[in-house]
């Protein structure tokens, strides 16, 4: 249970989070990552912020409290228009741990950028140490569906989250 003192620091974080200074929203937003369950409706609403680095932060800390609540706005941010966004909405998304978010994660590996693709595969891969049947089955059933067309350019993506879970397990 949270002392006094904790609880009021969130509520004063919180209250950051909606400063007309971008940079106190986004550093409430880190710091609210540090702070468990409590913060996790706060930075879901922080998902929204007029700012992409708020945004960013909000996702990272959605991640790092590692709340299930996060899952469905996180996966929201995955069509964010900021690349920086969508790429740590990935990354949170693995950190979380929810299937959920397969798809989710198998569509970003098309992502324009670069970085989004490449975390996309990460988080694909560290969900496919969980479960790696559910994983594979997923993308099997996403790549059936595609067009003759994109599953060559698909396949290529897939290639990234391959080369991904053989670091992951190369690893353990």
């Amino acid at each position: 249970m949270e002392s006094k003192e904790e609880v009021r620091d969130v509520e004063l974080l919180i209250q950051a989070l909606k400063d007309e200074h971008w940079d106190v929203r986004r550093k409430a937003a880190w710091a609210l990552g540090n702070k468990g369950e409590i913060a996790v409706e706060p930075l879901i609403q922080a998902l929204k912020d007029e700012r992409w680095d708020v945004r960013r932060k909000a996702a990272w800390a959605l991640g790092n409290i590692g709340n299930a609540r996060g899952v469905e706005p996180l996966i929201q941010a995955l069509r964010d228009e900021y690349p920086d966004v969508r790429e740590e909405a990935a990354w949170a998304l693995a950190r979380i741990g929810d299937f959920m978010a397969i798809e989710p994660l198998i569509q970003a590996l098309r992502d324009e950028y670069p970085d989004v693709r490449r975390q996309a595969a990460r988080s694909l891969a560290v969900l496919s140490v969980l479960s790696e049947e559910i994983v594979k089955t997923t993308i099997h059933e996403f790549e059936s569906k595609i067009e003759e067309q994109e599953r060559e350019l698909f396949q290529k993506f897939k290639k990234l989250y391959e080369h991904e879970l053989k670091k992951l397990q190369a690893k353990s």
